[in-house]
């Protein structure tokens, strides 16, 4: 069976909501020597030649959907999206920058403009915990807030984020705080469903519909039909489940194989994927239109790596979970943990946690032999343009292995790192891992 029920029978408690204030850099995007222009806002905007996209480039060397920005706190985020032609910053081709001053971009040959607006302070009011996820960085905050406001309706989400950062938590958490809390969730794994038995799988077949079909069977549309409908794994989706799936997706119908008769069915539908679909859409292996109807609202898990600041809380709430809530991490265990880039993510953290558990005794956590083996420089190649997170990366893994070395000795990682103590200081009190008594 390719559909398997996810147990969201009981919704989560109601966290309750902080306020939080994000200082936003933002601006607009102009086409120059046209008045075509897009502000950019916290909203994922798009830019290239189809006409679904925000801003709209009428240029053969543009991709159809060829770059995404973004207003965030650290800039205006700008990605390419595998374009033909790529993105460029005067002679530098681009995967992902953020922008925080005047400057000029092309998609293809197209010139554009990016103008910066003041800093600007905006207040979310989100709560730290959101269904089986935790944290308290700015990225954290801003999925909260966007999954408080968009998990109660209706519509079609895509959940984007790689292996391990807990996209069917995701799923669950919005099924839970939807109104369709009380039908079922059920998911599917689309990588896994055979092409033979496709439309069946999805719409279900009448009695005899085909040699083997003995009784009726439900699809995955009827079997969900007044709840949640995930569809796990949606970047591998077949080209003909594609262009089924777009069919149900507009007309909220299915015709059971064998039968010339539709059946109306009301299901939200939740899309998972560890890859950027607008890739796939740009290399022809997806539908424009059957994303852009998937995406109704997309939300991005980060990465660990990109929330190192969270790990205190998460492993509390790991701890927790494993009904060992009194476990402490020391400073020495938690600058081991800042040295490794965590390309499995939550999952790899809870697997690390749950090791170091079985050799650990009275209330420390023994992370040494958890942790052996476990690649502190396992980082994906560098993306151009981004030195900023590059820098903090490096400070996070050089201060921290430096604190492993000496024991959290200010004197001697000063000296072993050619820094005024004052330097190594603030970067150590960055990571959390400054104690006052050094």
């Amino acid at each position: 069976m390719t559909a398997a029920d996810v147990d969201a029978d009981e919704a989560f408690p109601t966290v309750p909501r902080e306020t939080h204030i994000l200082a936003l850099r933002g601006g607009r995007i102009e086409v120059v020597g046209e008045t075509a222009r897009v502000p950019v806002g916290m909203d994922r905007l798009h830019i290239g030649r189809s006409k679904r996209c925000d801003l709209v480039l009428d240029d053969p060397t543009v991709s159809n959907v060829h770059a995404e920005v973004q207003a965030t706190p650290r800039g205006v985020r700008v990605v390419d999206l595998h374009s033909r032609n790529g993105t460029f910053i005067g002679e530098t081709s681009i995967v992902e920058v953020y922008l925080t001053g005047l400057c000029e971009f092309y998609c293809g040959e197209k010139r554009l403009c990016f103008v910066p607006e003041p800093v600007h302070d905006i207040e979310i009011k989100a709560p730290e915990r959101f269904g089986g996820l935790v944290g308290r960085t700015p990225e954290m905050i801003e999925l909260f807030a966007k999954l408080q406001t968009f998990a109660p309706t209706s519509m079609s989400m895509i959940i984007q984020g790689e292996t391990g950062t807990g996209k069917e938590l995701v799923a669950q958490a919005i099924h839970a705080a939807s109104p369709r809390r009380d039908k079922r969730l059920v998911a599917v794994n689309c990588a896994a469903m055979a092409e033979p038995l496709l439309e069946s799988e999805l719409f279900g077949h009448v009695r005899g519909a085909f040699t083997g079909a003995d009784r009726a069977h439900d699809g995955v549309f009827v079997e969900a039909d007044g709840g949640t409908l995930l569809f796990d794994e949606v970047g591998e989706m077949s080209a003909a489940m594609q262009a089924k799936l777009l069919r149900v997706l507009e007309n909220q119908e299915v015709r059971p194989v064998g039968t010339g008769r539709c059946r109306k069915v009301n299901v939200r539908t939740l899309f998972a994927t560890h890859v950027n679909l607008l890739h796939a859409v740009n290399q022809g292996t997806f539908r424009e239109d059957l994303y852009f109807r998937m995406a109704q609202v997309t939300v991005e898990i980060p990465p660990l790596r990109k929330r190192m600041d969270d790990l205190p809380v998460l492993i509390e709430d790991i701890l927790q979970q494993l009904e060992r809530p009194h476990m402490k991490v020391d400073r020495a265990s938690m600058s081991a943990l800042l040295g490794h880039s965590w390309p499995g993510n939550v999952r790899q953290l809870r697997t690390i946690v749950q090791a170091a558990l079985v050799g650990s005794d009275g209330d420390c956590l023994i992370l040494d032999r958890a942790l052996d083996g476990l690649a502190t420089h396992a980082e994906p190649e560098r993306r151009s343009g981004m030195y900023d997170e590059a820098k903090r990366d490096f400070d996070r893994r050089f201060y921290a292995a430096l604190h492993v070395a000496f024991k959290g000795n200010l004197s001697q990682i000063a000296k072993a790192a050619g820094k005024q103590r004052v330097t190594v200081r603030a970067a150590l009190r960055a990571l959390g891992l400054y104690d006052e008594g050094t």
